[in-house]
């Protein structure tokens, strides 16, 4: 098998489950939002979703480290980091595409952490929604701007 058929699989099972992230999490934003507002009781459903979106984006980020390292751009290293410093392409490819999914996964994770430590279901839902809005959008500023054209 080679590595390039082995890069188009993990492409696609990257795309297809970034959809499916997105989604989990912008659901998820809408519902901790709603149920703040409408000061409702903090269910096991909602964990339950919380958890999802949670996992979710930690499998893509862990098939986007596995994309990363198959992916055939990952031989532009060689090029050097001034190269890649100065070519757009080569800047967000190696670096702000990775760099923002980090922080984009590193926001929910934090947002799932301080909701463990929230006592009222009001900050529980107001902490869920603020950090997953800012992993969402993070993780999608990291996407390719031709995607958006």
């Amino acid at each position: 098998m080679s590595l390039d058929l082995i890069f188009e699989w993990v492409l696609q099972l990257h795309s297809l489950w970034a959809i499916l992230t997105i989604t989990i999490i912008f659901y998820t934003i809408l519902r901790s939002f709603f149920s703040a507002y409408l000061n409702k009781i903090f269910k096991p459903l909602d964990l339950r979703i919380t958890l999802f979106a949670l996992i979710f984006s930690h499998i893509q980020f862990a098939i986007g480290i596995i994309l990363y390292f198959v992916s055939p751009k990952f031989k532009w290293w060689n090029n050097g980091f001034e190269e890649i410093i100065q070519n757009d392409q080569y800047f967000f490819y190696l670096l702000q595409h990775p760099l923002l999914n980090i922080l984009g996964v590193l926001s929910i994770t934090i947002g799932w952490s301080l909701f463990k430590k929230a006592k009222t279901n009001h900050k529980r839902f107001i902490r869920i929604g603020v950090f997953y809005s800012i992993g969402l959008l993070l993780i999608l500023f990291s996407i390719p701007f031709e995607i958006w054209l």
